[in-house]
């Protein structure tokens, strides 16, 4: 895997989100060791539309250094994004280019892959659009959602999976006319969409396992999550069970919520109630239900008795590492899905897709038999000890933690 030291960039940007997102601040400029030459470009502001109602202005300050060394800082993954820059660097962007991120809901998790767009978006020149379904039948609008973005002739869409095989249909339509459609953080597994931009949700799974076995050991665990008919999570529980076969942990129950915080949070509670002193843990699966769980585990006093580990690492979440309600973190790379989706999409529709594969084949794997390809983003497990080291990188890359 090639290495090499990457331009840490100073990205300010002022966010103005649906009522429902995350807030989002400015990151403050990341500190420059004496020692370290520093040299920037300054790039003019640009304005990037992100929701069809909601405009965000970028300010972009390119900064070539040398970035402190940060075991949670994938240079792999820059290096992909400027292997694509280097290739395209002396083409404009298509006429009429407009790409899209489309969510499988509105959520805090997504606030990074939304910084990561939007900075995309100012270095390539081209509009991306950032969207998410707010109806309650997700489903429905999501899929209504990707059929105006082909009748409206987006140059390119990449989007999270709500349900593995309910889009491909329209996927195939897509690409019939031209469209290229990749996914992120959930795949339409099955289908024609070119590239998936996302972590193995198989090994995080097994992460997420491995780490229970050593802070909890033994007992009963209950999960949360939001769709039992989504990719990664139908992943995460299988590589759960696996590492957990043969041992001393068993996941008894997984509890759905329809992403609904206020269900996962009657759920935690319910399952506080319903196995008693025999409940030795959560494994939450997706963003906002590990905030639900330590919610439940604070109410019931049971603080470091009932663990919890909890995929990403939004800011509530490690709020209730810091209070010790949560032994650890399951972090996906979300600042990526936005960033490299941004620079493949743009990429696809100047090379082509056949260009790009060749050009991402050192980051890329095929995911089985179906010879599908995968930009691997890698996952990071975050415990105590490496809490402050994950904040670090985190701001490096403009991304507010808690």
């Amino acid at each position: 895997m090639k290495k090499s030291m990457m331009p840490a960039s100073l990205l300010i940007v002022a966010v103005l989100l649906l009522a429902m997102a995350a807030g989002c601040v400015a990151p403050t400029p990341a500190t420059v060791v004496e020692t370290v030459v520093v040299e920037k470009e300054v790039v003019v502001e640009k304005e990037v539309q992100v929701e069809k109602e909601v405009v965000v202005t970028v300010e972009v300050e390119k900064e070539m250094e040398a970035a402190a060394p940060n075991p949670y800082r994938p240079d792999e993954l820059f290096q992909a994004a400027e292997d694509l820059k280097a290739a395209t660097a002396d083409m404009p962007p298509p006429d009429g280019a407009k790409y899209v991120l489309l969510t499988n809901a509105v959520a805090p998790f997504w606030t990074a892959a939304q910084i990561g767009a939007a900075r995309a978006s100012a270095e390539i020149n081209v509009p991306i659009t950032f969207q998410a379904p707010t109806a309650a039948e997700k489903l429905a609008q999501q899929l209504s959602m990707l059929e105006t973005f082909v009748n409206d002739d987006y140059t390119a869409i990449t989007f999270s999976a709500i349900d593995r095989d309910a889009p491909h249909d329209i996927i195939q339509r897509a690409v019939d006319e031209g469209i290229h459609v990749l996914c992120t953080d959930s795949d339409a597994t099955g289908s024609e969409r070119a590239m998936y931009i996302g972590m193995s949700d198989y090994d995080a799974g097994r992460a997420a396992a491995e780490a229970a076995l050593e802070i909890i050991g033994e007992g009963k665990v209950v999960g949360l999550v939001g769709y039992a008919t989504a990719q990664n999570a139908q992943d995460r529980i299988a590589g759960v069970n696996d590492v957990f076969e043969g041992t001393d942990m068993e996941l008894v129950e997984v509890l759905l919520d329809d992403i609904k915080p206020e269900l996962a949070l009657s759920n935690a509670q319910a399952a506080m109630q319903k196995y008693g002193d025999d409940l030795a843990g959560f494994i939450t699966f997706y963003s906002y239900d590990g905030p639900a769980a330590c919610q439940a585990v604070k109410q019931a006093g049971k603080e470091g008795v009932v663990k919890i580990v909890a995929f990403d690492a939004e800011p509530e979440t490690q709020r209730c590492m810091e209070d010790g309600a949560v032994q650890a973190m399951i972090g996906q790379r979300v600042y990526f899905y936005g960033y490299l989706s941004g620079y493949v999409m743009d990429a696809m529709a100047k090379l082509g897709e056949e260009e790009v594969m060749a050009i991402l084949d050192p980051y890329l794997d095929e995911l089985g038999d179906e010879g599908k390809i995968r930009l691997n983003t890698g996952v990071d497990v975050i415990k105590a000890d490496t809490f402050e080291q994950y904040k670090e990188y985190l701001d490096s890359i403009g991304i507010p933690s808690q």
